[in-house]
């Protein structure tokens, strides 16, 4: 009867009543709420919503969210203009006003100013603290702003009214100014952890599962003891290192973004154990300061590159091969300490893609901003780390941590925009620097070489080898020029060269290809073949080289496919019979190796049929109940080839009949 929301007591003839016309209010509300925030189509007009003002439409144009037809504004007191950058309060923030309530006729229903101290209710919250129109009309309010809303009954006390003050379905005139108001989120949404913003974050990065932030941390129980505290924190998000804060902090820190500071209020109820009632009705202040941008800088995508960037720079990534790149080393340890024989910090001077420094630094830079720090992570170090610059001869630690700044970069001029005479040198000019790469042992800065000389042929001429709309795009600019000179344009100048460079782009794929044999990616290099052999089924390299790749993945019979195809045009060639001889043998010894696991997974050796129901008596008889045949079976199958499956399963099916009822 004393509840905030209904301004004025209520006697008992009306209060059954008021509570079911609120409860239907609350829907009411929410839908009202989603109008506000939604974009109608056409403005709707009706006789509460008439006599809008110039002022009402202004601040509209300003963001203010959209007021419901049965609710008029006229803003008395605009806020200055150095507080708009705060916005406006939302669904679920504790806003605190003060209000004038009146009636129409100008008799006043209630004045928080009365009591010389303001009113505070949380917006929308369930059970409703305020009416519905108060509600939305301070949705639309900037902070110190004072406005008059007219307010239709629908929207305040309905048909009831609220007697002896308010009369059935009375217009309300509210005038309210809005001192300030908190952002409150319920992270659980039940009440047990409602966090506060204290300091607004960048608003843009936002940190996700798996991420490394940098964070303080500090936790008080009901009486202001410390319980936990943090400062400086390296902290991946998701890790269960707080006990039983672990899932409040990580829901807080994924509603966060980077520079924000909050404070999480605990329910009486929050720790259900007895152990952890100590943070019931406690609080934790968080702050998270830095969101690392972390991503694998590693060709393979395994993880074996990473970086970590330490300091946000500016520009544009990424860095093609053939700029000219500044780089400032600062520090290389294993993660603690400084790695044996390293010199100190030292700047390098060097081109990316030539091979000039490690490996490690050379692709790391690639995904780097001029002034940008980083951190790069290299596990295990050998040898992408192996820099003589710096000292580093020999690593011997599981990882090696290269903390580097790139100071300047020089990119390399647009290739699309190049003559046809300086394009097709620039690109047997990288296909030279990977070969050159190749013979170094360098097979990953090699690989990565002959793939930027394929696909910028791709992009030069498009992927099908004719014209697509970036190649278009230099055609045109060629024929205007050469028209400029007074010769004769024609598409058809151009085709020896392309003919000419789609030819050393197919090169390139199939040196790629030995490049990823040499990293031992079969995968990837029986995909490079593939791409080639599309084009050029009887391609001796491309067939040799799927072979090879199918024989690192197991499959026999696809790589003694490729060899017999290769031997019959070339009998002679010796690389091929001896690779066939080995694939063979290989395929015998894994068949054996399948026949005897079968076996034991069947718990029964291979014997003739008459021998196995002895078999199975004695085995019975020795291990009690026998496991699912079935179930075992093909759990292992499942990680085979496809050509050691099928003989499995003849077996399957031969074992599994005896058995069967």
């Amino acid at each position: 009867r004393q509840h905030p929301l209904l301004l004025c007591p209520l006697d008992d003839h009306h209060l059954d009543k008021y509570i079911l016309v609120q409860s239907f209010g609350i829907l009411w509300s929410r839908t009202m709420v989603d109008l506000m925030h939604s974009k109608p189509e056409e403005e709707i007009h009706d006789e509460d919503s008439e006599g809008e003002d110039d002022a009402d439409q202004d601040e509209y144009s300003r963001g203010a969210p959209k007021l419901p037809p049965g609710i008029t504004k006229t803003v008395l007191r605009e806020a200055p203009v150095d507080l708009w950058e705060l916005g406006r309060p939302s669904t679920g923030d504790a806003a605190t006003i003060h209000f004038v309530a009146k009636l129409l006729d100008g008799s006043v229903v209630q004045n928080s100013r009365d009591k010389d101290e303001p009113f505070t209710f949380t917006i929308d919250q369930t059970p409703r603290e305020v009416i519905v129109g108060m509600d939305m009309a301070v949705l639309t309010m900037r902070k110190t702003e004072i406005a008059e809303f007219k307010i239709a009954s629908r929207f305040a006390y309905d048909v009831l009214g609220c007697p002896p003050l308010v009369p059935a379905d009375a217009m309300m005139v509210f005038e309210i100014e809005l001192i300030n108001w908190e952002t409150q989120e319920d992270l659980f949404k039940d009440g047990l952890a409602v966090k506060t913003l204290v300091k607004k974050g960048d608003g843009k990065t936002q940190p996700l599962r798996g991420q490394e932030v940098r964070l303080s941390l500090k936790c008080l129980d009901r009486k202001g003891q410390v319980l936990i505290e943090h400062e400086d924190l390296l902290h991946i998000v998701g890790d269960p290192v707080f006990g039983a804060l672990s899932r409040l902090i990580v829901t807080a820190l994924l509603t966060m973004s980077e520079g924000e500071r909050s404070t999480i209020a605990l329910g009486r109820y929050f720790a259900p154990t007895s152990e952890d009632r100590r943070y019931a009705k406690g609080s934790v202040d968080v702050h998270l300061k830095q969101v690392f941008d972390c991503c694998d800088c590693s060709p393979a995508q395994d993880r074996s590159l990473m970086k970590k960037t330490l300091q946000r720079g500016t520009g544009a990534i990424p860095h093609a091969e053939g700029s000219q790149v500044r780089v400032r080393v600062e520090n290389a340890t294993d993660g603690e300490a400084t790695l044996y024989g390293f010199v100190g910090a030292k700047t390098l001077d060097f081109v990316v893609g030539n091979g000039d420094v490690c490996d490690a630094l050379d692709l790391g830079v690639r995904s780097m901003k001029v002034n940008e720090r980083a951190s790069l992570t290299c596990s295990p170090p050998l040898p992408a780390c192996l820099e003589l610059e710096l000292g580093l001869f020999k690593i011997e630690a599981p990882k090696a941590v290269l903390t580097v700044q790139l100071l300047s970069c020089t990119d390399s001029p647009d290739v699309m925009k190049l003559p046809d005479d300086e394009f097709s040198s620039f690109v047997k000019g990288r296909k030279d620097i990977a070969g050159s790469l190749f013979k170094r042992d360098r097979f990953t800065l090699a690989g990565e070489a002959y793939k930027n000389s394929f696909d910028i042929v791709a992009a030069r001429f498009g992927s099908g080898g004719g014209g697509s709309s970036s190649s278009s795009g230099h055609h045109k600019a060629v024929e205007e020029a050469r028209a400029a000179e007074g010769e004769e344009a024609s598409a058809a100048v151009d085709k020896p060269l392309q003919k000419e460079l789609e030819t050393l782009a197919t090169t390139c794929k199939l040196n790629r290809a030995a490049c990823l044999l040499k990293c031992n990616q079969y995968s990837e290099a029986r995909v490079m073949c593939q791409e080639v052999l599309a084009k050029d089924p009887g391609n001796a390299k491309a067939l040799y080289r799927r072979a090879t790749a199918a024989h690192g993945l197991s499959d026999y019979e696809g790589a003694r496919q490729d060899l017999n195809r290769l031997l019959q045009e070339n009998p002679g060639n010796v690389e091929a019979r001896r690779l066939l001889g080995e694939v063979k043998e290989a395929q015998k010894q894994y068949r054996q190796d399948a026949r005897a696991a079968a076996s034991r997974m069947l718990e029964t050796e291979l014997r003739p049929r008459e021998d196995s129901d002895e078999g199975a008596a004695a085995a019975e008889g020795a291990g009690g109940e026998r496991p699912s045949t079935w179930m075992m079976v093909l759990a292992w199958t499942a990680c085979l080839p496809v050509d050691a499956c099928s003989n499995l399963w003849r077996l399957i099916q031969q074992r599994s009949a005896e058995r069967r009822p």
